[in-house]
């Protein structure tokens, strides 16, 4: 694959995955301002069970199904047939597991909404757990446009269904149920959207079965503990505090469009590579395209953070109104997680076999995870759980790169650039302090913020490529591509 052709896949990935984000960070006021904050909560609640029980039961079969797929010992449609009948034999088992837990979790909640709510987002739940697999699928076979616009679609559908449950029928079970209509649908239209030749005519493989499972294994077992690391502290919020606690924390504990979808499309289409470039033993390539990719990553990303914990209270009072304060410092400290999310942590683990080595970072971090929140919520309420998250989540990251290094037998700096990175930040801390410095000067408010990060985020691209803080690769193609437009 050709720098020109992964890059050209991360930017439509990115612009799928963006105008999601994008349609959910819009909608996400309409549902602050429409709902009380204890149904706001009680949605949020439902909407975490399901994210958390997809991550369980998807099985790990779409990070496993690349590996299988760029192998010869079986043919594609076989592989494709027997991920296919493991697919949903798990989302049946997941649905099962989600309606005999609704009972409890109620409980434990201490929210009596939260009961009928989950039983109407059953069949939501078994669409959700193939989807993965499928993306996974499509991405291998070059499919990525039609995955972005079909994922874009489906996200807008959920969307005309949330405003007609709440503003039409004025009920948050209709909207589950919804919700729940969609989501099967959008799991068909990923199936649809597979290769016909791949797709069918494909015979089920009862010892790929066998292998699938015991490559997926320990990596479910990782995924059930790196889950509770992502929402543990919804959990425990919901446990130790109340649902109105939790609904402000889920508000300030949000992505921004197309900044925090970055790292994730990157690492969707430079998998499949690392995997090519893995069994063929050429090492010294994987560093150097995880290398780019990293660097890549952070010169969109981390210009947009610092502008953003310089001012997440005046941005978030704006965009959730004033009811909502206590979620601006979530927002900061929950997107400290951008810091990291510019690289897959667990692709080259998984590729060598270090399944189990993922296993036993998760479960440490977890266990911090699990004490660091306990602690600080106690002290500090939902401010604590979000410093227990970050720093949980660092350590994750941490013991992962290192482990990727010694397989790669390289430097954590020959990965990161951590010059690049501390420039690149510096930079951008300059620009933003210049930003308020002029607010303060002019006496602007939030609409001021607004207008001008257009010109912040400029002036940073113009320094950061000054600098050469861009990878010489992605730099000579966003040239080209330039010079091309100007001569034509």
């Amino acid at each position: 694959m050709t720098v020109g052709s992964r890059s050209s896949k991360v930017i439509i990935l990115t612009i799928g995955n963006g105008v999601n984000v994008l349609v959910n960070f819009l909608t996400l006021p309409f549902l602050i301002r429409t709902l009380s904050v204890s149904d706001y909560g009680t949605y949020g609640q439902v909407m975490m069970v399901i994210a958390l029980l997809q991550g369980v039961f998807t099985f790990s079969f779409n990070q496993i199904a690349n590996v299988h797929l760029s192998k010869t010992e079986n043919a594609p449609a076989d592989v494709f047939a027997t991920l296919l009948r493991v697919a949903l034999l798990m989302a049946a088992v997941g649905t099962l597991f989600m309606a005999l837990i609704t009972p409890a979790l109620s409980v434990a909640f201490g929210n009596h909404q939260l009961s009928h709510l989950m039983l109407f987002s059953l069949v939501n739940l078994f669409g959700q757990v193939p989807v993965p697999i499928f993306m996974s699928v499509l991405v291998f076979y070059n499919r990525v446009q039609d995955t972005a616009l079909l994922t874009v679609l489906s996200n807008l559908a959920k969307i005309a269904m949330m405003f007609i449950a709440i503003k039409g029928i004025g009920s948050v079970g209709a909207l589950m149920v919804g919700l729940s209509i969609i989501s099967v649908l959008q799991c068909l239209a990923y199936y649809l959207l597979i290769p016909a030749e791949i797709r069918k005519g494909g015979r089920y493989n009862q010892l790929l079965t066998r292998a699938l499972f015991t490559m997926a294994t320990p990596l479910v077992l990782s995924a059930l503990v790196e889950k509770s690391l992502v929402y543990l502290d919804g959990i425990m919020i919901s446990t130790m505090l109340d649902t109105a606690n939790y609904a402000f924390y889920r508000a300030g504990a949000v992505e921004v469009p197309f900044i925090a979808t970055l790292y994730g499309a990157v690492a969707t289409i430079v998998m499949p590579e690392v995997a090519r470039l893995f069994h063929a033993g050429n090492f010294n390539e994987i560093i150097r395209l995880k290398r780019t990719a990293i660097s890549g990553t952070a010169f969109f990303v981390y210009p947009a953070l610092v502008y953003l914990l310089f001012f997440s209270k005046p941005l978030m009072v704006f965009y959730l109104t004033d009811v909502y304060t206590a979620s601006a410092l979530i927002f900061a400290i929950f997107n400290l997680s951008l810091l990291i999310r510019i690289n897959d942590y667990q692709d080259v683990l998984v590729i060598s076999g270090n399944s189990r080595f993922i296993f036993f970072a998760v479960l440490t971090s977890s266990i911090v995870n699990l004490m660091l929140n306990a602690l600080l919520i106690y002290f500090y309420g939902i401010k604590g759980s979000a410093i227990a998250f970050i720093g949980s989540l660092f350590l994750f990251a941490g013991i992962l790169a290192w482990k990727s290094t010694k397989i790669l037998s390289c430097s954590l700096n020959q990965l990161f650039d951590f010059r690049q990175k501390a420039m690149l930040l510096m930079v951008s801390a300059l620009a933003a302090f210049c930003v308020q410095f002029l607010l303060d000067a002019c006496g602007g408010d939030v609409l001021f913020i607004i207008f001008v990060s257009p010109v912040y985020a400029m002036v940073v691209m113009a320094i950061g490529w000054r600098l050469g803080l861009i990878p010489s690769s992605l730099k000579t193609q966003i040239a080209s591509r330039f010079l091309k437009k100007s001569t034509s």
